[in-house]
């Protein structure tokens, strides 16, 4: 009965090996495959086989050979199945539909009126999820589960949300809740967290093992990811980073500590460096818009904010040594302006740059990074098989 087990379970670890190597590097043949994973050419051919019955792999027709027959190549059949990823910010719910491939069918983005209560916000989250999922596409695998990102501290392991300071959630047992809601797994996590996944596996960090993602926007969440792995800490609640002190005799934050990272670089701190600069109290679309029109002022509080999350990155490039920091949420709007201030930041502070270079850019997956992240966490898991490691499914950097 031992070796049954033990048959059956390396058979699901060469398929998930097989399936995950088509869904990274289609097309593929399966000559390809059996010479990158050390795999037999009969165990490639019948795990093969199998997942084209499973309906996840399709056969494309010939590729090219120098000598003999040409290969029949291989390609992930992404429309298999489809995942909903969604981004639960201070301010709004925002909602994608992904293939398997991660990639957004459709997103939907509804405003959350502020000063909610608890309740209220999980009835709008509700039914925005509600709305998606009766628009999702009819598939073989249909909607597979469903990630979701919170601004706050989460108990990824129970899908808890500890506390979120700006939704004023504490201990809200939001998987379960979906769960019994939608009769769906669910993946709770840090919205940072989710957006770092989604860069590292389908954005702009495919090509390194390292990075931070900072997500900027009414506060700070950096996500981390070291030697290919998500780093979540002791307790889980790994990250962050918005809440260190940058000076310490700063402004008292709500979470009780003072000169708070977030304080000087988030999108109040520029709506009151623009409202510094001109007496104008704008909010924070409006100074948006203004930049975009190349106001002045505008460009400068952009700028400003930059230095400032530059002054705060310096100690994540000196205490974790990243190949890359990827800024992504509202800030990230200012694009090259805000970028640059962090890189110059961080070349003219940085104990460690003369001997290790980051590299700093916007997120490649914009505003849906972190629904397409949340989504990257249902495909992870629906995906992972026995055993596996996000390593299996990106090729690594340095």
């Amino acid at each position: 009965m031992e070796k049954t087990a033990d048959q059956a379970l390396m058979k699901e670890i060469n398929k998930s090996i097989v399936l995950n190597r088509i869904r990274f590097h289609s097309p593929i043949s399966r000559s390809q495959i059996s010479s990158e994973t050390g795999l037999n050419k009969a165990t490639v051919s019948a795990l093969t086989e199998e997942l084209i019955r499973d309906g996840l792999v399709l056969e494309v027709g010939q590729g090219r050979s120098r000598v003999g027959r040409r290969p029949i190549m291989l390609l992930f059949n992404a429309s298999a199945g489809s995942v909903l990823g969604v981004e639960l910010g201070v301010e709004y719910v925002r909602v994608a539909i992904t293939d398997f491939a991660a990639r957004a069918l459709s997103v939907r983005e509804e405003p959350l009126p502020k000063n909610l209560g608890a309740e209220e916000v999980l009835e709008r989250l509700r039914g925005s999820i509600a709305r998606a999922l009766a628009e999702a596409p009819e598939s073989r695998y249909g909607v597979i589960g469903i990630g979701v990102g919170v601004p706050g501290l989460v108990d990824f392991a129970r899908g808890v949300v500890l506390r979120a300071p700006h939704l004023k959630w504490e201990n809200i047992p939001l998987k379960a809740m979906m769960e019994s809601w939608f009769g769906k797994p669910v993946l709770v996590d840090n919205e940072a967290n989710a957006g770092a996944l989604g860069e590292k596996l389908y954005g702009a960090a495919t090509h390194v093992s390292s990075l931070v993602y900072i997500s900027a926007g009414t506060g700070i969440g950096t996500g981390i990811v070291v030697g290919d792995e998500l780093i979540r800490g002791a307790d889980g609640v790994a990250g962050e980073f918005g809440h260190m002190s940058i000076d310490v005799h700063g402004e008292t934050c709500p979470c009780g500590n003072v000169g708070c990272w977030e304080l000087y670089a988030s999108e109040r701190a520029l709506v009151a460096v623009y409202a510094k600069l001109t007496g104008e109290e704008l909010d924070f679309d409006e100074v948006l818009a203004r930049f975009r029109a190349s106001d002045p002022a505008a460009l400068q509080a952009f700028q400003t904010v930059g230095r400032y999350l530059g002054a705060g990155a310096v100690n994540l490039v000196n205490g974790l040594n990243p190949a890359m920091i990827i800024l992504g949420n509202r800030l990230a709007e200012g694009g090259r302006m805000v970028t640059d201030a962090m890189q110059q930041a961080i070349v003219s502070r940085c104990l460690v740059s003369p001997y290790a270079k980051v590299v700093v850019q916007a997120s490649q997956l914009g505003r849906d990074a972190c629904a397409i992240g949340s989504a990257a966490l249902v495909l992870h898991d629906f995906f992972a098989g026995p055993r596996a490691r996000v390593t299996s499914r990106a090729p690594a950097g340095r």
